[in-house]
C-alpha cells in the first residue's frame, strides 16, 4: 500500500511542478497541504495497514464497510452538511447490516439430547448395539 502511494506522490510531482504556485505560495498554505498529507493520508493508511495486519479479513471487511457512513456523518457534524432523508435511510441499512453481521453465528441443535418436542422425537435415530465378538446368536 505504501509503495502505491509513493509512486502516485511521485507521478504527481510534475503536476505540483506546473500548477502549484497557489500551493507553495505561502507558508501557511505549504503547512495546511503538508498537514493534509501527512495526518489523515500517511498516518491514517499507515494505521489501516497495520490494522489490517492484526485482524481476521471477515472482521477487516465490516470495519471498512461502515467507513461511508463515518465520513458522512463527520461531514454533518464537522462541515455542516444537510444530509437527504434517503442518504439517511441509507446510512440506518447499512449500521443495521453491519450489525447483524456482527452477531455470533446460531449454534446448530444437538440431536443426541433427550427432548420432548415431537420434531426431535422424529428425527432422533435408535442406537442398535452390534453384537458382542464371538456371539453366534444372529439375531438383532
Amino acid at each position: 500500500m505504501g509503495t502505491v502511494f509513493g509512486i502516485g506522490g511521485l507521478l504527481l510531482m510534475p503536476v505540483l511542478a506546473a500548477t502549484g504556485a497557489p500551493f507553495l505560495a505561502s507558508p501557511q498554505n505549504f503547512a495546511v497541504g503538508a498537514y493534509m498529507a501527512l495526518v489523515p493520508m500517511f498516518a491514517g493508511y499507515v494505521l489501516f495497514g497495520w490494522g489490517l495486519a492484526r485482524v481476521r479479513a471477515s472482521t477487516a471487511t465490516t470495519v471498512s464497510l461502515a467507513e461511508t457512513v463515518v465520513a458522512a456523518v463527520l461531514a454533518v457534524l464537522v462541515v455542516g452538511e444537510r444530509l437527504p432523508a434517503l442518504a439517511w435511510l441509507g446510512a440506518a441499512l447499512i449500521t443495521g447490516s453491519l450489525f447483524i453481521l456482527t452477531l455470533p453465528a446460531p449454534r446448530p441443535r444437538d440431536l443426541t439430547k433427550d427432548s420432548t418436542t415431537a420434531e426431535s422425537a422424529a428425527l432422533a435415530v435408535p442406537h442398535v448395539a452390534a453384537p458382542a465378538p464371538g456371539d453366534s446368536s444372529g439375531g438383532p
